[in-house]
């Protein structure tokens, strides 16, 4: 259940994943493309160290 709940809140990749991305696209001049290229390495990051650490927190 925490490893759906984490996999859910940790969606960097895409403006269009909260609000709040959204309210930055257009003032600060980003592009779809500038959600990609900082969004996949995040969420590769976030998923490794979940894997890591969600076991040692919540045991089976």
């Amino acid at each position: 259940m925490m490893t759906v709940a984490m996999a859910a809140a940790s969606c960097y990749a895409s403006p269009l994943s909260h609000p709040a991305n959204l309210l930055v696209m257009g003032p600060g001049g980003y592009r779809f493309i500038d959600y990609l290229k900082v969004g996949i390495p995040l969420t590769l990051m976030a998923m490794a160290l979940c894997l890591w650490l969600l076991p040692i927190f919540w045991p089976a």
